[in-house]
């Protein structure tokens, strides 16, 4: 049997017992801000309240099946640790004939409620990137296809950096998004700092070479992420850090 991203995860937790003295393990954000020349941000869950509906689109699916996935374990293993379908499938039991026609039908219900303008942003994403962008490279690097992230930011983004969308990449934690975004604005990835919200991302940061900012955003308040080097409350605590700057 193989050693899953799941089992991995486990096993980085319990070492991290091991090692909780954070002082001089983890870099501090103003550390990690000052070494980057470029900063890359995941979108569902650290620019836009997304993750809530990508489960309602999800559990539309799965009710043909008679199944759905309850919040708790959406947060933990489908949005953080990202197992997706397969990981519920071996999880729960779930049998679903054709795998690529329900990743399709998800993707058509979710991509409607994102140009029905129902995806919200979270407070301070738009302060936060226009500040960003005055100070840095910048980029949006996410699993989610570039067209989508550009609608949804419509009005709610003042200032909108380059999109670099998960068509045709692998999907985290593999670093393919990231390693496209650091060849676009032309940084090498060790001096790109990643802002994420799941352990899936700062998995693919850390695969890319790159450190990553663990963002809080309420869903994953409890589930760790050992390999963060840093991590903030939500974009707030970001848009104070740069306000002082």
């Amino acid at each position: 049997m193989g050693f899953t991203l799941h089992n991995r995860y486990d096993t980085m937790i319990e070492m991290s017992k091991l090692n909780q003295t954070r002082g001089g393990i983890i870099l501090k954000l103003s550390e990690l801000w000052n070494q980057a020349e470029a900063i890359l941000f995941d979108f569902d869950g650290v620019l836009a309240d997304s993750e809530p509906l990508y489960r309602k689109s999800w559990n539309l699916v799965l009710a043909d099946y008679a199944h759905s996935i309850p919040e708790k374990d959406y947060w933990k293993y489908w949005a953080f640790l990202g197992e997706g379908l397969a990981g519920e499938m071996k999880r729960t039991g779930l049998r679903v004939k054709d795998r690529e026609a329900a990743r399709s039908r998800q993707k058509t219900l979710y991509a409607k409620f994102c140009m029905d303008g129902q995806v919200p942003f979270f407070p301070f994403a738009s302060a936060v990137l226009e500040m960003t962008i005055k100070r840095k490279q910048c980029a949006i690097a996410s699993n989610t296809d570039s067209n989508l992230i550009t609608a949804m930011a419509g009005k709610n983004i003042y200032s909108l950096p380059p999109v670099i969308g998960g068509e045709g990449l692998r999907h985290k934690p593999f670093p393919d998004i990231f390693l496209k975004a650091s060849k676009f604005l032309l940084i090498e990835p060790s001096r790109c700092l990643v802002f994420e919200d799941a352990w899936k991302g700062v998995k693919a940061a850390e695969s890319a070479g790159m450190p990553a900012v663990l963002v809080r955003n309420g869903y994953n308040t409890a589930l760790p992420a050992p390999e963060a080097l840093c991590e903030i409350q939500g974009l707030e605590e970001l848009y104070q850090f740069l306000k002082e700057l």
